[in-house]
């Protein structure tokens, strides 16, 4: 069945229907019977469409809906956060039950010169030694 959209599938069918609706037509035994389960799946048809719609007016409605309560909650734990804290301290170490970082001390640097010795220097023989340009004369003119 090609691809097509609803609405013209809807189309289609109508006119289909009115295209029967002739007496010469329905004077046809088995086209009434025909015409009258075509009408009754257009009346169905279009209910769907009608209730698809109603549908995605509501679900719209509720996405609204959940996006401000998503914002209203942040807004609340952000509050309970705070009053925890406030409550224990900033620097209370409970605070990590309730999935808030406490605020620590930093941690002291120990100082490298205390307890290791120096690394021993390179002897300057081992380096290179740069090698000069050779000197280039050029003749003045008079």
């Amino acid at each position: 069945m090609p691809k097509t959209a609803l609405a013209d599938m809807l189309l289609e069918w109508d006119s289909l229907f009115t295209g029967v609706d002739r007496p010469d037509i329905l004077s046809l035994p088995y086209m009434r019977e025909l015409r009258d389960d075509l009408a009754t799946h257009i009346d169905l048809t279009k209910g769907l469409v009608r209730e698809q719609e109603s549908l995605e007016g509501r679900r719209r409605a509720v996405t609204q809906q959940l996006r401000i309560a998503r914002s209203e909650g942040q807004d609340l734990v952000v509050r309970v956060r705070a009053a925890l804290r406030s409550h224990l301290g900033h620097r209370n170490e409970g605070l990590v039950r309730y999935r808030i970082r406490p605020i620590r001390r930093r941690s002291r640097a120990i100082r490298e010169e205390v307890g290791i010795a120096p690394l021993p220097t390179p002897p300057s023989a081992t380096l290179p030694q740069p090698v000069p340009a050779p000197e280039v004369v050029i003749p003045e003119e008079d």
